[in-house]
């Protein structure tokens, strides 16, 4: 095959350059591929000598190998695999070993010891803030409550009023708490009359103020009428727990139930929010062994059981049986003899029975409290 005269100029052109060692003998090669391309041995490095005194200088690849103790990772990649083999040194995915990352170092941290009342308060306002029975516990009500209640102003200490309390105080404390008394049944009072309307709610909130202000003896006032009207309404109480939701739960604390007043002896047990089941819960043997379990638990208290009237529901006639003594209220000039005698007959199982004659006109002055002007203050 002739070549054209260009191609001869070439050769020839690349032939000298070759000579005088400004051209490589592959670039001839691609001049010419017919060309044999000759390779000339690279020249040696001259080694350099190192002074002994010098650390040798450390290996690079050793630098940023993965220590023995450490596994090498490998980051996956998300790409299905290629079927081509790839070079050994080609950059992959698969053959990157990251670097590790390094750990930021946790904060010193300094353990102080807490003060143990500080560990008892954290650790009890949770449940005094989330637990209805120990707020209701907390809770009091005030002065003003008591007076929407019925209670008089016994800051008159020798008013009518006054003495006349101070009189029926005396024969019930004798009762519960004098020689030949049973703590736990004796200190058990139930009030109650023949219908209503004759002051029993009145006699129950006065007779326990005027205990307490004497500082003898604690009382517990147990509203144990479920009507609509209770005194607890009067107090604020209505929905507060109490007696029948003590009957209806068994597993329930009375502790916690009990509310504070301005007085400091006196308390009060509320009659609770099973209002509307109140007829079959003071029928059941429940309701029994509760109020005897309140007498003897509070043996050194005078419990005073404001019940509903004698003619009006059962439940005096149910808790008879169980109190150690009654008060019995009559409305002077109202209420029938007949209507008392069926009462005490509804009652008598009840072996200490006192009868106060309440509203009465007074109309001799010779007669109790006559004078009482002469001590009021």
């Amino acid at each position: 095959m002739l070549k054209p005269k260009s191609s001869h100029l070439v050769e020839r052109v690349a032939e000298k350059l070759l000579q005088s060692g400004s051209l490589e003998e592959s670039a001839a090669h691609l001049l010419d591929p017919d060309q044999p391309v000759v390779t000339k041995p690279e020249p040696a490095r001259p080694q350099i000598a190192r002074d002994p005194a010098r650390p040798a200088r450390p290996n690079r690849s050793a630098l940023f190998a993965p220590r023995p103790d450490e596994a090498a990772t490998t980051i996956a990649s998300p790409r299905p695999a290629a079927t081509r083999q790839a070079d050994p040194g080609e950059y992959t995915e698969s053959n990157v070993v990251p670097a590790r990352p390094r750990r930021p170092q946790a904060p010193e941290m300094t353990v102080r010891p807490m003060a143990p009342s500080v560990l008892a308060a954290e650790a009890l306002a949770p449940t005094t803030l989330s637990n209805p029975d120990l707020l209701q516990a907390r809770s009091a009500i005030d002065a003003v409550a008591l007076e929407r209640g019925g209670m008089v102003d016994w800051s008159r200490t020798r008013s009518r009023i006054s003495e006349e309390f101070r009189l029926v105080q005396r024969q019930i404390l004798r009762t519960a708490f004098g020689p030949g008394s049973d703590p736990g049944f004796s200190n058990l009072l139930m009030v109650t009359s023949a219908r209503p309307g004759e002051g029993k709610s009145f006699t129950s909130v006065n007779l326990a103020g005027s205990i307490a202000r004497q500082g003898d003896h604690h009382v517990l006032l147990v509203d144990a009428d479920s009507k609509r009207d209770s005194f607890c309404y009067s107090l604020g109480l209505a929905e507060s727990r109490g007696l029948l939701d003590l009957v209806a739960n068994p597993k329930l604390d009375p502790a916690p139930l009990i509310v504070k007043t301005p007085i400091e002896r006196l308390s009060i047990l509320p009659v609770g929010r099973e209002r509307e089941r109140s007829a079959e819960l003071f029928s059941t043997k429940e309701m029994t062994r509760l109020i005897q379990s309140l007498g003897r638990r509070y043996a050194d208290r005078l419990l005073i059981l404001d019940a509903p009237p004698c003619l009006s529901t059962s439940d005096p006639a149910v808790l008879a049986p169980v109190v150690g003594q009654i008060l019995f209220v009559v409305e002077a000039d109202r209420t029938q003899r007949d209507e008392v005698e069926a009462s005490l007959d509804l009652i008598q199982a009840c072996q200490t029975i006192t009868m106060v004659l309440n509203k009465q006109q007074i109309s001799s002055r010779y007669t109790f409290g006559a004078y009482s002007s002469y001590y009021s203050s």
